[in-house]
């Protein structure tokens, strides 16, 4: 009962001052890691079809009568009964694993912005230079860029290929469509594009409670790369749909992503190749957020603070891993490596007073180094320009 009053709560309206917020816009805390409804193996009509009570063919990402209407084609969230049989050689689309063990930091990871009303005691202030809080923005800036392409392999490094094999994701898709229609909008429809944007952005955050695990990642992408355009783009009406309210938003559906787990299975060793998938975007995804809370901080004279609650949790994967392209490739190279591989966790990437303790992280993370994709590198570069300390 009271987890249904919490989703009810509306956020308030843009320009809403932080300090005027009342108690109950903290992020709900879902019981579980799950409050989706209890799956059906029948397919549900499109909301348009069931609204009007009209057959639905069922076609995605659009069935026909929305196409030809032109209406938003919206599917209800339905999660899988159980994981479809995987031939392990296959090319093809990893299946929507179960729920994964949850994290015990979601109060944290979804309740940061209070920090700025309460300056908490006992976490560190980040200084954030001009030079890092630029770096952070361009790459995050690059990220919108990047969905504009159809190749799979051009997608934002938070998104893994798979997510878009055959197609994307639905809120992928549309998010891809929403920034295609900026690029080529034209002149004086930017208030409808930038409204249509708002809109999705609202459909997400209020539905997000409904969606499984593998939609809710979809999500929390797609309404972070709306937030990243918005507010790092030249357009000044764009940058200002951005405020404390949508970070709140975002801090919700952070703190959700978070309870359904950021790690594979332990009792599996390896893990299978489609939960290390959906963790690892998991963590990607996160780690962007939080990047993007720092860009959104720094602009506004906030103070970002040390998220001890990610302390413990592994960097970025190897670039082998992050491209396999087969559960049998993805195999070998994990086995290949897990041997003699000690992966660094977070917390090695922030300096240490304790001499010993540094060179040890020194060493983990310059051997992490020599595997990692452009979002390892990335992490690393940020970490080191925000420190100033030779890692």
């Amino acid at each position: 009962e009271q987890s249904s009053l919490a989703s009810q709560k509306t956020l308030p309206c843009a320009g809403t001052r932080l300090d005027s917020l009342p108690s109950h816009y903290l992020p709900a805390i879902m019981s579980g890691g799950s409050t989706s409804p209890r799956p059906s193996s029948r397919k549900k009509s499109c909301d348009n079809c069931v609204t009007s009570k009209t057959r639905c063919d069922l076609a995605r990402p659009a069935c026909s009568r929305c196409d030809t209407r032109g209406l938003r084609c919206h599917y209800q969230a339905t999660p899988a009964l159980s994981p479809p049989n995987h031939d392990p050689g296959s090319p093809g689309p990893p299946p929507q694993s179960q729920a994964l063990p949850p994290t015990a930091e979601s109060v944290q990871i979804g309740s940061r912005w209070l920090d700025a009303l309460v300056p908490p005691p006992d976490k560190t202030a980040k200084p954030i230079s001009p030079h890092a809080g630029e770096l952070m923005a361009r790459v995050l800036r690059s990220y919108t860029r990047c969905m504009l392409h159809d190749d799979p392999d051009a997608l934002p490094p938070i998104i893994h290929p798979y997510q878009a094999h055959g197609a994307l994701q639905p809120a992928l898709a549309y998010c891809r469509s929403l920034l295609r229609m900026w690029e080529s909008r034209a002149p004086g429809s930017e208030g409808l594009v930038r409204d249509t944007i708002k809109r999705e952005m609202g459909r997400l955050h209020s539905e997000f409670r409904t969606y499984d695990h593998i939609t809710l990642l979809g999500a929390c992408q797609s309404f972070l790369l709306y937030c990243i355009f918005f507010f790092l783009s030249p357009d000044e009406q764009n940058a200002l749909c951005v405020d404390t309210a949508t970070i709140i938003q975002l801090q919700d559906l952070e703190a959700a992503l978070s309870l359904t787990g950021l790690q594979p299975d332990s009792s599996t060793v390896p893990p299978r190749w489609e939960e290390w998938i959906v963790s690892e975007a998991k963590r990607r995804t996160l780690y962007t957020m939080y990047m993007f809370d720092n860009v959104f901080n720094y602009r506004h004279g906030t103070t970002s603070f040390v998220a001890m609650e990610l302390a413990t949790l592994p960097v970025p994967g190897r670039k082998a891993l992050w491209h396999a392209r087969s559960a049998a490739q993805w195999d070998e190279e994990y086995r290949r490596t897990a041997v003699n591989s000690n992966l660094p966790v977070l917390q090695d990437l922030w300096p240490d007073e304790d001499a010993q303790v540094a060179q040890q992280r020194r060493q983990r993370i310059d051997e992490w180094l020599a595997t990692v994709d452009e979002f390892g590198m990335f992490l690393f570069t940020v970490t080191n320009a925000i420190y100033g300390v030779n890692l």
